[in-house]
């Protein structure tokens, strides 16, 4: 690689390459086609915003981005999805380079604030694992504020307790049974999803795009048909990790939300998986207690306006 890098958009044409550049860059993360493949859908609408560093005609860096355009109440945000450069061509300036031009076209479009955390629909990470070592150096010295961090918990799923069959039985004595989600639910469910207020329903959602469904539900028998209390969903985003997940506030306590975990973390190990990852984890206890997971990754989340 003699040439200096030139940033040019990315096309459908790129994307096996910036899938083994992905590969190569992204270490820490076995999925890294999946962390690709999950930001790269959402940039459809913006295509301007999948930015490629070339040297030499070869692909040595990516950059994707998107605008969260303003509302009434919230000012236009872009965030920086991914930004990643192949070990042989990191420390020459072309993240420097790419993160530049991703804020040139973010701020263009109008964003006023820039942020490197995760962003709905579908939460590819928290924000930049701190053993990225390099990435955390670009964004502080790019001027980027640390805020809060994100933790990931991992669960063996060799050795993890994932029997449900004593609490499903204890739960239907109670009201609850849990079961799979079904394609038939989507209508109703999708419904109750957007009753919580969160981003959750576009990911539980795409739970049911695939066959069969990568999600289970709790529900209790109403007049008008099944009332849903609970839900987890697992591979919604990346194959290996698990979540969203949420169950009713007039359930808790009763176990609904460890039999829902045990049960997709038992579909994970029967497709061949022998660790899951908890994304973006916030009752340690309860996933410490319920599965035997373990805090493992640690991301920083980064803003600052523009």
């Amino acid at each position: 690689m003699t040439n200096l890098p030139v940033a040019r958009t990315a096309t459908e044409h790129d994307l096996p390459a910036l899938r083994t550049l992905a590969r190569a860059a992204l270490v820490h993360d076995g999925d890294a086609d999946d962390v690709l493949d999950l930001l790269w859908a959402q940039t459809a609408d913006r295509p301007q915003l999948r930015i490629l560093a070339e040297a030499d005609g070869e692909p040595v860096g990516v950059a994707l981005a998107a605008l969260r355009p303003a509302t009434a109440s919230t000012p236009g945000i872009g965030h920086i999805d991914l930004l990643a450069v192949r070990p042989e061509a990191q420390s020459r300036g072309i993240g420097r380079a790419l993160m530049t031009r991703a804020e040139e076209l973010l701020t263009a479009a109008g964003a006023e604030r820039l942020m490197i955390r995760g962003r709905p629909p579908y939460y590819a990470w928290p924000g930049i694992d701190i053993r990225y070592t390099r990435a955390v150096c670009l964004a502080e010295s790019s001027g980027y504020t640390r805020g809060p961090e994100g933790l990931n918990m991992s669960v063996d799923l060799r050795t993890a307790p994932l029997d449900t069959a004593d609490d499903e039985a204890r739960l239907a004595a109670a009201g609850v049974r849990v079961r799979r989600l079904e394609p038939a639910d989507e209508k109703p469910f999708l419904a109750w999803m957007r009753q919580w207020g969160g981003s959750w329903d576009g990911e539980a959602a795409r739970a049911l795009t695939y066959d069969p469904p990568r999600g289970h539900v709790a529900v209790r028998e109403g007049t008008d048909g099944p009332v849903f209390v609970g839900f987890a969903c697992h591979g919604v985003n990346r194959r290996t990790w698990f979540g969203p997940m949420g169950t009713d506030s007039s359930e808790r306590g009763l176990g609904v939300g460890t039999v829902l975990l045990r049960r997709c973390l038992a579909d994970q190990r029967a497709s061949g998986l022998d660790e899951a990852e908890i994304g973006w984890t916030a009752p340690i206890h309860f996933y410490a207690r319920g599965v035997d997971a373990r805090l493992g990754r640690v991301f920083w989340t980064y803003s600052k306006d523009v």
